[in-house]
């Protein structure tokens, strides 16, 4: 339960195809485990109930789970339930699948037949009297054994017809009460019964197996055969028992070996050849064989930490722990502490000189000696730290302290010799870590800083390493002799050394480069053939050496192998007499089989956790259909934009799961297959389009790599604009939108041309119409008068009134020609030009009229522009027709220029007070200028014209002034758009 089973009472456990455990359990639900991680799943979950019975894997790989209220199905994704007929509170104890997937319940009222859907009640059908039914067992031959509380059954179909065989009136050991039922592989059935044991029935005879009553009184609650056709009993109250079929031998195992509880109620062996035990209060137990077998406080230690381990004459073990000392004596385990003679204090080292004293260093109080069954305590190194403890062939006990250097005690009968050897007489240091002696009888202590070194008996130092002289490192916290003779040295994360004593003490050393868990040594022990042992704190390496000094594999152990202690104490191991390694760790002893080592060939089954898209799984994307039962990819078609994948996978090893490794390699992308790694994921981003085949393989601790990669294949669509289709469009496209391209450019540049052409058309035009306004202003008749009249004033001695109308007419000649040059004036320079022309025109007339400029104050004269002299002809056809015959009307004549702005636009509106244009017109159809007249308003109206049009005006405006008939006078309005 610690580790992760959902409840201490596991009543079925299966290994299914993946490799997976599948605990069920009384009240927990569903616990699965894949050797690293466990999950549990509930009626929450869609379990229907929590309490399981049995679970059966089916042909397709899922399974079916008998519970307390019916069946459930797992395919891996989602669970199925089918309830149980209400009836008598009808519960399934046990079930079997035949060949053609019908289920076949034991229940508590008889047998039924579930086929996929319904529920039948096959002994109502036989109409057989009602009976627990315990156990069920479909044969190859479809036969169906079944036992209860009255004894052993067969059902057999017969041109569709159930036949049924009672073997309970056939043999007096059939009217047990059956438990239990397998078949072999040579097709003998063995029988578990309550309370009688097992008995085997070839077909014809049923007979017992126990003849020495090793079975007595025993119940058989499940029955497993292993791959060397041994049989394996769980039994009620018994523990396991072995069964050895040809020799007939048993063997039983318990607590004392490893069993949480002695109440077994299913047995297996997984894949790798480990045995997992399902208990009634005690969990799960996971049994590898006789290779460890851990004893901690569950087992009976009274404390935790194993700090040293030694066997005595007698062959019992003892345990130096952090609350005393423990021993192994006769298959019991005794404890001493505070409470029975010692002390609650930590034990570091144990010795035993020839007379059978144990002696006892502790963390603090010195020495303790074991005589005629009572613990003393040597007064004169009372409070000293003790690291280390030698008896040696003299009979002295040497000990090795942290502070205090190392001490030499000879007992004798008048009282104990002792003799310290520290720093002053030639010791490294006197902080000393351990303490062994060799083959030759001489002694290596190690030191905290300072290395290590070999002494005689006589205290003479004879050897010394240190850092100068080759160690990686001074910090030595573990010393050991191989069977060879040759010394290790352990360091504190410089990894390990040996100093080859028959090379002249060559220094070898291994570290990470060489293949190690840890670089740190706690540890260091041997197997007959000289591999080393090396214990850090993460578990037990084994290094298998070729030519004594050239690792050739390294195998690690840890929680996963059975090495359930994990971080081993310093120093704290024993080879005893029999060959078995003990190490102590920080959570109890761990025993240890060197002959049992074996090599795991099973090598991981692999399966696929997770795909993921940008990070998040492919079961929450709309790409989830592709996903079948038990995460198997089916057809996984992805877009374009879907290209960034991580794949999660696991190899199941469950004999070590820390050391499986993985190779990947991903067809369409990758060259090779990648180094191997313990990482259990890969991410690929930015794949192009295309069809791809992702591999994995796996190997386990013995380089059993998966003969066949597992494969998960999917493809990434073409995008759009990759298509044949597209890129056909694209090519099209791009050709058209050249054609337009040269086709708008063409015709901008015709355009273009067009509007120059027009440009200079316009400007032509526009220099023609300034050329006849300039003629029009210049009119010969015009000059010719105002010169005429200039003169007549001198010829009547006038020179003053001639001088000034001189100087205007010449401003007026020099304002037209200056003006001629521009296309548009400031409307100031253009009332400048109006008030010279008229003056000279009224002087030339005689001053037969007046006139009047009016502009309002607010007007910008100075910024609105407008065609030079605009206005002149419309003023000269007042003046030369609206004035002709006037005097014959008794008025004078008066000209009226007005000026106004409007939106957009300005209006100059001149008005007379003339003939009008009738009578105007009349007079004027016989005059040599009529021509003259109408050529000036139609240059007029195409200059206005270029300066812009006016909308819903007219640029030229005549209107004729009229009161009852009679005609006053002319008004033309202009409008000019501002520009």
């Amino acid at each position: 339960m610690e580790d992760g089973v959902a409840q201490s009472q596991v009543y079925s456990v299966i290994q299914d195809q993946r490799g997976i455990l599948w605990f069920g359990t009384q009240g927990g639900g569903l616990t699965c485990y894949d050797g690293v991680r466990f999950k549990t799943f509930t009626e929450r979950d869609g379990l229907l109930n929590n309490t399981v019975n049995q679970i059966k894997e089916d042909k397709k790989g899922n399974l079916w789970i008998a519970t307390k209220a019916g069946l459930s199905y797992y395919d891996g994704v989602r669970f199925q339930s089918f309830q149980l007929p209400k009836k008598q509170n009808l519960q399934i104890t046990h079930f079997d699948i035949d060949s053609k997937g019908i289920l076949w319940l034991a229940t508590n009222v008889g047998v039924y037949m579930f086929d996929g859907k319904h529920f039948s009640n096959v002994f109502s059908e036989l109409k057989l009297k009602e009976q627990i039914i315990n156990t069920i067992l479909v044969a190859e031959d479809n036969r169906i054994f079944f036992g209860g509380e009255s004894g052993l059954f067969c059902l057999k179909v017969e041109k569709s017809q159930l036949l049924i065989n009672d073997y309970s009136k056939k043999s007096r050991y059939m009217l047990n009460s059956i438990a239990s039922l397998k078949m072999d592989q040579n097709g003998t059935l063995w029988i578990g019964t309550y309370g009688d044991g097992m008995y085997g029935f070839n077909g014809k005879t049923f007979y017992r197996i126990d003849l020495k009553l090793e079975l007595y009184q025993t119940s058989v609650l499940d029955i497993y055969e292993d791959k060397n056709q041994n049989l394996w009993l769980a039994t009620l109250q018994k523990g396991v028992f072995r069964y050895n079929p040809k020799s007939g031998n048993f063997q039983q195992f318990n607590e004392a070996d490893g069993l949480s509880s002695r109440h077994i109620r299913n047995i297996i062996q997984d894949n790798t050849g480990n045995f997992w035990f399902g208990t009634s209060g005690g969990g799960v137990c996971n049994y590898l064989g006789r290779q460890f077998t851990t004893y901690n406080r569950s087992s009976g230690l009274f404390g935790k930490l194993v700090y040293t381990i030694f066997q005595d004459a007698s062959g019992s073990h003892w345990l130096g722990t952090e609350k005393g000392v423990s021993v192994f004596k006769n298959g019991k385990i005794f404890n001493y502490n505070a409470s029975n003679g010692f002390k609650d204090i930590g034990v570091k080292a144990i010795a035993q000189n020839k007379a059978g004293e144990l002696f006892f260093g502790t963390e603090g109080l010195g020495l303790f000696v074991l005589r005629d069954s009572v613990f003393k305590k040597l007064e004169f190194l009372k409070t000293t730290h003790v690291r280390g403890l030698v008896c040696d062939q003299n009979n002295a006990l040497w000990v090795a302290t942290a502070g205090l250097g190392l001490y030499r005690l000879e007992f004798a009968n008048d009282g104990i010799q002792v003799k310290n050897f520290n720093v002053t007489n030639g010791l490294l240091s006197n902080r000393l870590t351990s303490l062994i002696q060799d083959k030759n009888g001489d002694l290596w202590y190690g030191t905290e800083k300072f290395g290590v070194a070999c002494i005689a008996l006589n205290g003479k130092t004879k050897l010394r390493f240190t850092q100068k002289n080759g160690l990686h490192s001074n910090e030595i916290v573990s010393v050991a002799e191989d069977p060879k003779g040759n010394i290790w040295l352990g360091t504190l994360g410089a990894g390990i050394h040996c100093i080859e004593r028959a090379s002249n003490n060559k220094l070898h050393h291994f570290g990470y480069d060489e293949g190690l868990t840890s670089t740190i040594a706690y540890l260091l022990s041997f197997d007959k053939k000289g591999n080393v042992f090396v214990g850090s704190e993460k578990g037990l390496d084994y290094l298998i050496l070729k030519n004594g000094f050239t690792i050739n594999k390294v195998k690690h152990y840890s929680k996963g192998d059975g090495f359930s202690g994990v971080e081993t104490c310093r120093n704290a191991v024993l080879r005893d007499k029999e060959g078995t390694l003990w190490f102590g760790t920080i959570n109890g002893v761990i025993r240890f089989y060197p002959s049992s080592q074996r090599k795991n060939t099973q090598a991981p089954i692999l399966r696929l956790t997770d795909i993921k898209l940008f990070y998040e799984s492919l079961s929450k994307t709309p790409y989830y259909k592709s996903l079948g039962s038990w995460q198997q990819v089916q057809k996984l078609e992805l877009p374009y934009n879907q290209n960034h994948l991580t794949f999660e996978f696991f190899g199941v090893n469950l004999s070590n799961s820390d050391a499986v490794r993985y190779r990947w390699k991903l067809e369409g992308f990758d060259e090779k297959w990648s180094p191997p790694s313990t990482e259990r994921s890969i991410l690929y981003s930015n794949l192009n389009p295309g069809n791809y085949r992702f591999l994995v393989r796996a190997c386990n601790e013995d380089q059993e790599w998966s003969k066949q990669p597992y494969v998960v294949e999917f493809s990434i669509a073409t995008p759009f604009w990759y298509q044949w289709w597209f890129i056909l469009l694209s090519i099209s496209s791009g050709i058209f939108a050249v054609y337009l391209f040269v086709r708008k450019r063409v015709q901008h540049i015709q355009q273009v041309a067009t509007e120059a052409q027009n440009k200079l058309q316009l400007e032509k035009e526009l220099v023609e119409l300034e050329q006849k306004a300039l003629r029009l202003q210049m009119n010969p008749h015009f000059i010719f008068n105002a010169m005429n009249s200039i003169q007549s004033q001198i010829g009547v001695g006038k020179d003053k009134e001639a001088r000034y109308y001189l100087a205007k007419f010449s401003r007026l000649m020099r304002q037209i020609l200056d003006h001629s040059r521009m296309t548009t004036i400031a409307l100031q320079a253009e009332i400048a030009t109006l008030e010279n022309y008229l003056l000279i025109e009224q002087f030339c007339n005689g001053n037969r009229f007046d006139y009047e400029i009016l502009v309002p104050e607010n007007l910008e004269t100075d910024f609105i522009q407008i065609p030079p002299m605009i206005l002149q002809p419309f003023v000269e056809n007042a003046i030369k027709h609206g004035f002709r015959q006037l005097e014959e009307t008794g008025r004078r004549g008066k000209i009226e220029i007005r000026f106004q702005a409007q939106s957009g636009y300005l209006e100059c509106v001149v008005s007379d007070n003339g003939i009008g244009r009738k009578k105007a017109s009349t007079i004027q159809q016989q005059s040599p200028t009529a021509k003259h007249i109408s050529a000036a308003l139609e240059i007029t109206q195409e200059r206005l014209e270029l300066m812009g049009t006016i909308s819903n005006k007219k640029s030229i405006e005549i209107i004729d002034l009229e009161e009852n008939g009679k005609a006053l006078g002319t008004k033309v309005i202009v409008r000019i758009a501002l520009v």
